[in-house]
């Protein structure tokens, strides 16, 4: 019978070791710098993040393109639009938000393009696996997803009959869509008053004046801190 001597098995155990780890994974061990990531390391839907990959995304760092296709979508906007009071006037309304959010987040210059996921493609709940998917057929470099909160301030309301302030709150996340990482995030919050009009025929036209401006000036707020880490050279 041949016999193997420790330190040839040893020699043996150490190449099969070598040749089974990929040529990026072994170059970030041996230079202990950063490693740029270029692929999703989420591979699979169902799973969970492999135990390799999770240093890797942790200490990888991620490359922004010279220009940017920046698909954006509101979560929740499916069931604002089945509400009651969804009528022609809110519709002009939000019109006027997405093209304020759109501009503020053109001031980025890596911006090349700005489109809005369609419904028709996402579904009513989708994912964000879903979301990812559905950037991907839009040609998509990051995907930018937004979600909206705004109310009045009741107490507020009790002591000032003529007036009305409201707040909003936006919350977003941006993601590369090659890699699948989320590299920043952010939430704000603005309030805003606003006072009875002659031309207000009840309590409700004050209040929403009031509620559309607190969203106003928060998406315009989110926009450009997402215009911000854009222009950073990274």
């Amino acid at each position: 019978m041949f016999h193997l001597n420790p330190i040839a098995l040893y020699i043996l155990l150490a190449g099969a070791c070598l040749a089974s780890c990929s040529p990026a994974a072994y170059r970030y061990a041996d230079d202990g710098l950063a490693a740029p990531i270029t692929h999703s390391l989420f591979e699979h839907k169902e799973r969970t993040i492999s135990e390799f990959d999770i240093p890797r995304i942790l200490d990888g760092k991620i490359a922004l393109r010279d220009t940017i296709r920046l698909a954006v979508f509101q979560f929740g906007a499916a069931q604002a639009r089945r509400m009651p009071w969804y009528d022609e006037e809110n519709l002009k309304t939000q019109q006027q938000w997405l093209d304020s959010f759109t501009l503020a987040l053109q001031r980025a210059p890596r911006i090349q393009r700005v489109q809005y996921l369609p419904g028709m493609i996402t579904g009513d709940n989708p994912d964000i696996h879903q979301l990812r998917e559905s950037a991907v057929r839009l040609q998509a470099d990051m995907l930018l997803v937004y979600s909206l909160n705004s109310d009045l301030f009741l107490k507020y309301r009790t002591f000032k009959k003529e007036e009305a302030k409201a707040f909003a709150t936006c919350e977003i996340l941006l993601m590369d869509i090659r890699t699948g990482v989320i590299p920043f995030t952010y939430i704000a919050t603005t309030s805003a008053q606003s006072k009875k009009e002659k031309s207000d025929f009840d309590p409700g036209e004050l209040n929403k004046r009031a509620r559309d401006k607190a969203v106003l000036q928060v998406m315009l707020e989110c926009g450009q801190k997402v215009a911000d880490f854009l222009s950073i050279e990274r």
